[in-house]
């Protein structure tokens, strides 16, 4: 199978795959994603009140990574 290229540093990151993909490590979040009047494509994370990544204690990035894992294309991993 020839693998495929891309321009992209990790992948082509869908935002759809994206939401379904990424779970807070710290609530029960809901995600879905909004289109905004430019036509670009925003994932939207409905964090637990009282969630400590809601509230700015810790930061989304961990979880933000293991959802972006999971959608890495395999031409991508070692």
């Amino acid at each position: 199978m020839e693998p495929t290229r891309t321009d992209y540093l990790i992948g082509d990151i869908d935002p759809h795959t994206l939401a379904t993909t990424y779970q807070c490590g710290h609530c029960n979040s809901d995600t879905s994603t909004r289109t905004d009047d430019l036509g670009i494509v925003h994932l939207v994370v409905h964090h637990d009140d009282g969630c400590p990544v809601l509230n700015g204690t810790l930061s989304a990035a961990p979880d933000a990574a293991r959802a972006a894992a999971k959608h890495i294309p395999d031409t991508f991993r070692r």
